[in-house]
């Protein structure tokens, strides 16, 4: 009987042992992640190179217009002027050089206005200060052949003639048909015995002469210079202003300004 029972147990455990490896041969494996294939990214297209195209740059505003102060100068001037030539051409030479000081004063930086003054001034033997003012209105208008002429003139009557025929060439170059500054040449070229020239200058005189224009002083010292080879020490040429109609001028005039 206990033989028995040793055989029954014996037999259990071995039904146990081989239920135990049934159940471990039965034993679902162990999971694995299953590797999962990742999808190939498609490349990015290539950037194309971002081109900047600049905005045009606005153009800027024209500059703003400056007036001159000359204009607030120049206000009412014209008319004191030409009262100052009317006075000179009725012999009022003290109320012609009251209104050209107040010319120069109004408008100091118009040519017209210094020779004006240079007028009256000649006109009243100041030949120094014609000079300091004629010379002031060529600095400021060099192409003025007015105010050159005047100042060759000027110089003439100071005895400066070299320096006068250098204004009175540069004055006849800028207004070749005025025969007064044609014989005024002449006589500045006469006083440096330069006889020639002088005669070049007075037939020049004489060809440009146009109607309402006298040429007598030019026909005059023309004539005078005939055969002559030397002037010195004989007198020398009338110094003539300007005529500029056909009656002959009380006295010497100078030209006025143009308009």
């Amino acid at each position: 009987m206990r033989n028995f029972k040793y055989i029954v147990r014996a037999f259990v455990g071995a039904a146990a042992i081989t239920t135990l490896a049934a159940c471990e041969e039965q034993e679902p494996p162990k999971t694995t992640r299953a590797t999962v294939e990742a999808p190939v990214a498609t490349p990015a297209p290539a950037k194309q190179p971002e081109v900047r195209v600049e905005a045009p740059k606005p153009t800027p505003p024209p500059a703003p217009v400056v007036k001159v102060e000359d204009d607030k100068e120049d206000a009412g001037v014209d008319d004191t002027l030409k009262s100052a030539r009317d006075a000179i051409n009725q012999g009022e030479l003290n109320r012609a050089l009251k209104l050209a000081r107040i010319a120069t004063k109004k408008a100091p930086k118009r040519s017209s206005s210094w020779n004006t003054l240079g007028r009256v001034q000649l006109k009243r033997g100041e030949k120094k200060d014609a000079i300091a003012s004629f010379e002031k209105a060529v600095e400021l208008n060099p192409s003025s052949s007015f105010a050159q002429n005047n100042l060759g003139l000027a110089l003439i009557y100071d005895g400066k003639y070299e320096e006068a025929v250098d204004a009175l060439e540069e004055a006849t170059q800028l207004e070749p048909v005025e025969a007064y500054m044609w014989n005024n040449l002449g006589m500045a070229y006469e006083h440096l015995d330069r006889l020639d020239d002088a005669r070049d200058a007075y037939k020049q005189a004489i060809a440009t002469t146009v109607e309402g224009m006298s040429a007598e002083t030019a026909r005059t010292n023309f004539a005078r210079l005939e055969g002559v080879k030397t002037v010195k020490p004989m007198k020398t040429a009338k110094i003539d202003t300007v005529e500029k109609s056909v009656e002959k001028p009380a006295e010497p005039m100078l030209p006025e300004e143009a308009k």
